[in-house]
């Protein structure tokens, strides 16, 4: 008989998780991917699964599970009962903090002062198949997608008629498996994006089985199908769901597979994603921010331009690689108490090719420049580069957060800003059904913003637009997809420290526009190759 390892945890229901879900967090510790280091933890409570779906609770629990698999590491925060154990720093196996370095480490947005545990590979753009935070997000997502596949195989209508679950529950956990549905396929997305070629694990797959690997091609349409049989079915938008999967979120998700198409699967979706883009954007429901440092403060869950932040709480949810990674790693301890946190780590700092693109006056650009050179000349002196105070832990009226140790920060994983860059884009890209007028009309919204100049129809060229998706999204984790897309990861461009040397080179190789697939999971499963220069 199948079993599982149940943690309960009492927890309040704050900012904590998405729309107030939790209460209790529950581990299945069941996977499909047979190289997924878990194990029952000491304390836990073991019992079948049949007992534990039984309880009508479990159904709202393990959503708000899948959820702060995006968010949590463990089931006592900050450390403890960690999801993934045999590693040194839990903090490090974090959802975003591994997708954070892979997105930003490497490319010319950041640079880290550590020199330890595969930073300076990624850093350099020599990444091996064996580097610690490669193989970290891979076993996150893949752990995310067995809590999910776990999810659909409880829950389908045969399950719950067997359980003879109420039937106004039943109503609820039809919405609760569309979410789920939702965020494996958002999961899935990124694995496409990062690894490109990687197994395929649905709930239909036999425990202990070895998924085959499938290509972009494959994953593209099976993502695209999935994500569009949820629509209309999920959570409406609202406060009370803030956080949760809603169309508009789906939208967003669809919107970025057909902008990079191109790259994904040698097709051109351009008009595919403009009328998702305009979903969202005349919907009505998400507008600008009118203060740009509040979308990363402490109080940006009152955001009105938030589409799905990953949510954390000082008091509540808290880790060593939430956004607690990109606040305290960014400064020291001179810094931190001007920013509403107590502790600083001296890690991360700005490249100068980052610092370059902004024009005088230009509120994006948020450094803190005292006792520090924009020269990252001394790669290893956390001094020795501009430091970024993009996210903070002060509220809205410049008082801290709830906890000085620990931000009340969420990460905006997408708003609207990137929606409206990603239209402007699409439109210059040739895409149907927009305008080029409504595409100048948005990015000048947001140079207004910024206290800039506007830009003419002359200036708004897929030059600028790379470059003003850097000056608006820098540190949010879209930098190496970008720049992949446009032809400028591998080739093309140079930035300080590109393959090791501080003044960097402008080509490298291109196998490098992906990530190995694990060293570790190729051993694990005959059925993978590794990706090619591997």
């Amino acid at each position: 008989m199948k079993k599982i390892s149940v943690i309960l945890l009492n927890v309040r229901a704050s900012k904590m998780m998405p729309g107030g879900l939790a209460i209790l967090l529950i581990v299945l510790l069941t996977s499909c991917i047979n190289d997924l280091n878990t194990e029952p933890l000491e304390g836990s409570t073991e019992m079948t699964s049949e007992v534990a779906w039984s309880d009508p609770a479990i159904y709202k629990q393990m959503l708000a599970k899948i959820y702060a698999g995006f968010s949590l590491t463990g089931n006592i925060g900050p450390s403890g009962m960690s999801d993934i154990v045999g590693i040194g720093d839990e903090g490090e196996t974090a959802f975003l903090r591994c997708y954070w370095n892979l997105q930003n480490l490497t490319t010319d947005e950041a640079l880290c002062a550590w020199a330890n545990n595969g930073i300076a590979e990624i850093n350099f753009c020599t990444w091996t198949s064996s580097n610690r935070f490669v193989q970290f997000l891979y076993n996150r997502m893949f752990m995310n997608i067995a809590y999910c596949n776990e999810y659909l195989r409880n829950t389908t209508d045969e399950m719950l008629a067997k359980r003879q679950v109420d039937n106004s529950l039943i109503e609820n956990i039809r919405q609760y498996r569309s979410e789920v549905i939702a965020l494996r396929a958002l999961n899935y997305y990124f694995l496409m994006d990062l690894y490109a070629n990687v197994p395929l694990v649905d709930e239909n797959l036999s425990i202990g089985s070895l998924p085959e690997q499938k290509n972009r091609e494959f994953l593209f349409t099976w993502i695209e199908e999935q994500l569009k049989s949820v629509l209309g079915s999920l959570p409406e938008k609202s406060e009370l769901t803030y956080g949760r999967m809603n169309d508009y979120v789906v939208y967003t998700i669809l919107s970025k597979m057909y902008l990079n198409a191109q790259i994904y699967i040698g097709q051109d979706k351009y008009s595919e994603a403009i009328t998702c883009l305009k979903e969202i954007i005349n919907s009505g429901e998400y507008i600008l921010d009118l203060v740009y440092k509040n979308i990363f403060g402490a109080q940006n869950n009152l955001s009105t331009e938030i589409i799905f932040p990953i949510i954390f709480d000082g008091m509540n949810s808290t880790c060593y690689g939430g956004t607690i990674y990109l606040t305290s790693a960014a400064y020291d301890n001179e810094m931190s108490p001007s920013f509403g946190l107590s502790d600083g780590w001296s890690g991360l700092r700005a490249l100068e090719n980052l610092v370059d693109k902004f024009e005088a006056g230009d509120v994006r650009a948020l450094f803190w420049t005292e006792k520090r050179t924009k020269e990252t000349g001394a790669w290893s002196d956390f001094n020795s580069g501009y430091s970024v105070v993009k996210y903070t832990n002060l509220n809205n009226d410049g008082t801290a957060g709830s906890h000085t140790l620990f931000p009340d920060t969420d990460f905006p994983l997408f708003r609207l800003a990137d929606v409206y860059l990603m239209y402007a884009e699409a439109v210059l890209r040739g895409g149907s059904g927009g305008s080029l007028a409504t595409a100048l009309g948005y990015v000048n919204d947001l140079r207004s913003r910024a206290g800039v100049s506007q830009i003419n129809n002359s200036s708004l060229t897929l030059d600028f637009i790379l470059d003003e998706r850097c000056r608006e999204l820098y540190w949010e984790g879209h930098r190496r997809t970008d720049l992949i897309r446009f032809d400028s990861y591998t080739k093309n461009y140079k930035w300080n420290w590109k393959n090791g040397v501080f003044v960097g080179t402008t080509n490298i190789s291109d196998n490098y526009s992906i990530f190995p697939i694990p060293v570790q999971e190729l051993a694990a499963n005959k059925n993978l190759v590794q990706n090619k220069g591997y």
